[in-house]
């Protein structure tokens, strides 16, 4: 992944509050457990590809505070006089060098789920005859109390946006089936933020992306078509429009040979298909459509250019596509161009709905989060949790491996060095892949499964859990 170091101060104003609570009880060195996790399964999905692991893991580790955020700490109206008094958080912030600590990530691109918990006799989870909602932890930490506060909003912003943006992705490319999606959102959100969606879309299966800075940094493939900016900057006042149009079109396709796909729809899409086919003799490479998308439009595409001369020239389509009207145009369009609706997901703005929690404090208490009435219950302690074919099992962390179960947490980091390296891009890919294609067909679908993944409480969660509701 590609080094990029937020601010540390890039963070909720609370973490700062609170910590300086901490520190005047005494808890600034506490070691804490945190887990990154989200309750339940976002609107219209099946399953989640946890990403964004990664750029979490480089920024624990360029974790600094130079004296630019400290300055500002220090004029700042609420917190500049509360820290000018207690120097030994200053010091502490002065002091982090990176991570230090403990942490176990499910593997970058593994698909994770959440939702209503069975117990291992196939029984339903209740508590207080209400089933019980659980989830697979994607991050587990044990650090101090300082580097925890510090790490929670940046890690979340991670983790939301691209597990978002990779979930989308994925099911559009699987409603193309087959056909290249060609991620297009870089012009739909923050620069920074553009570079991180073409990765995870990218991961999650599209062809390309338009970003360049993708294929700088990360080796993803970049592409792209023409835009309508290049045939109107080509008219000449006296020369019609169709002839300006057709000496552009003849000037790119110059240009790229092979690769000339030709966007139609600038003024009239019949006539800038004629166009096209006329400026390249009929040996264009595709063209594309950005406007008025439909079956009809595209068979009519479809038409022109066979009776034209152009019949093996591909029709990629653009114009604020989803899934759903991918799925409607894939047996009639060659390849589509998605921005908004991969990069931004409309349909799950906010993210993932992850979230970060303590499970065990500084004093050793396992704890939950319990919020009666919310449905904001938080699993107590630190987990394991292990994939088998037709369910994934949510276990404590003194518990033995089960028998047949794949481990998905996994060491990460271990003190101030990382132990698992970062995989190489192509191989995420593959096994994001692999993991869709080994998903039974109900939840490789696009519409919600109504039968969802199995979760499975072991013996020993399920009594903690009852040991830390009876507590309350």
């Amino acid at each position: 992944m590609l080094a990029m170091s937020p601010s540390p101060l890039g963070l909720d104003a609370y973490q700062l509050t609170t910590l300086i609570a901490h520190a005047d009880a005494g808890r600034l060195q506490h070691r804490v457990s945190m887990a990154v996790f989200f309750r339940k399964m976002p609107s219209s999905r099946n399953y989640v590809i946890a990403c964004g692991l990664e750029r979490a893991l480089d920024y624990a580790s360029r974790l600094v505070f130079d004296d630019h955020s400290l300055a500002a700490l220090e004029r700042h109206p609420l917190l500049g006089p509360a820290l000018g008094s207690r120097p030994q958080i200053l010091q502490s912030l002065r002091d982090l060098k990176g991570f230090e600590g403990e942490l176990d990530a499910v593997r970058e691109g593994t698909l994770v789920f959440a939702g209503p918990a069975s117990r291992t006799d196939g029984s339903p989870f209740l508590i207080d005859g209400t089933r019980l909602h659980i989830y697979l932890p994607l991050v587990q930490v044990r650090t101090d109390m300082v580097r925890a506060k510090l790490l929670e909003t940046p890690w979340l912003g991670f983790v939301n946006h691209m597990s978002m943006v990779a979930s989308k992705a994925a099911r559009v490319v699987s409603a193309a089936s087959g056909k290249p999606v060609l991620e297009f959102g870089s012009r739909r959100t923050h620069p920074w933020a553009a570079l991180d969606a073409a990765y995870a879309a990218y991961i999650a299966g599209t062809s390309a992306t338009s970003n360049l800075a993708a294929f700088e940094h990360l080796g993803i493939p970049a592409t792209g078509t023409m835009d309508h900016f290049a045939v109107q900057a080509s008219e000449r006042s006296g020369v019609p429009r169709e002839q300006t149009e057709r000496e552009f079109f003849a000037s790119f396709a110059r240009a790229f040979p092979s690769a000339a796909t030709l966007l139609v729809d600038t003024y009239d899409t019949d006539a800038g298909i004629a166009a096209a086919v006329e400026a390249t003799g009929g040996a264009l490479t595709g063209i594309r459509i950005d406007s008025n998308v439909t079956v009809a439009t595209v068979q009519r595409a479809r038409a022109l250019l066979t009776r034209l001369g152009a019949p093996a020239a591909k029709i990629v389509v653009s114009d604020a596509l989803d899934e759903w009207r991918v799925r409607e145009l894939a047996p009639y369009a060659d390849g589509f161009g998605v921005g908004e609706n991969i990069t931004c997901s409309p349909d799950a703005s906010a993210g993932i709905g992850a979230v970060a929690k303590l499970t065990v404090n500084g004093y050793g208490a396992i704890t939950m989060k319990l919020a009666k009435g919310s449905g904001k219950a938080t699993l107590p302690g630190e987990l394991r949790t292990y994939r088998f074919a037709d369910h994934d099992l949510v276990a404590t962390a003194s518990e033995p491996s089960p028998a047949g179960g794949t481990p998905l947490l996994v060491p990460v980091w271990r003190g101030n060095t990382r132990v698992k390296a970062p995989q190489p891009v192509e191989e995420t890919r593959d096994y994001v892949r692999g993991q869709i294609a080994s998903l039974a067909p109900e939840l490789q679908a696009l519409e919600v499964s109504s039968t969802p993944r199995a979760l499975v409480a072991s013996d020993a969660l399920v009594a903690l859990i009852r040991s830390r509701v009876d507590l309350s």
